[in-house]
């Protein structure tokens, strides 16, 4: 999430609090003890947090800081790619170079793991296997 400076100052964010806040007041008088907010508000809340803070959102709907997080974090964001089970191999087509020469090659994950590879001329097809081979041993 990005930082947002002047939040409550913004009118695009007056008129997306405007939209919300009814709604949750009239939950608030109508609901009991401790009862959760339901999903169908939670749904109007998400994208609000999204485009304009998570700070901002909690201090002008008095929410809870951690539960609207939990929420934006569990809801898919409409701009981000579905994410697909575990991490991917990407497949890079090395062409062939001039004899004598030396190619590096560094891969790094999330996490800040690195893998380098210095590769003397020819041998890419085992250059590949071999960086594939450590990097799955390595997870």
């Amino acid at each position: 999430m990005a930082t947002k400076t002047g939040a409550k100052s913004n009118p695009t964010f007056a008129a997306a609090l405007a939209r919300v806040q009814p709604a949750l007041a009239g939950w608030r008088q109508q609901r009991k003890h401790r009862e959760p907010i339901p999903e169908a508000l939670w749904r109007e809340i998400v994208p609000l947090a999204r485009a304009h803070g998570l700070s901002p959102v909690t201090q002008a709907l008095q929410l809870n800081y951690t539960s609207l997080k939990r929420h934006v974090l569990a809801s898919p964001s409409p701009t981000a790619p579905p994410q697909v089970g575990g991490t991917g191999f990407v497949e890079v087509s090395v062409a062939p170079w001039a004899v004598g020469s030396q190619w590096v090659i560094q891969l790094e994950d999330r996490v800040g793991s690195k893998l380098t590879l210095r590769l003397a001329a020819g041998g890419s097809a085992e250059a590949l296997a071999m960086a594939q081979g450590l990097w799955r041993y390595r997870s």
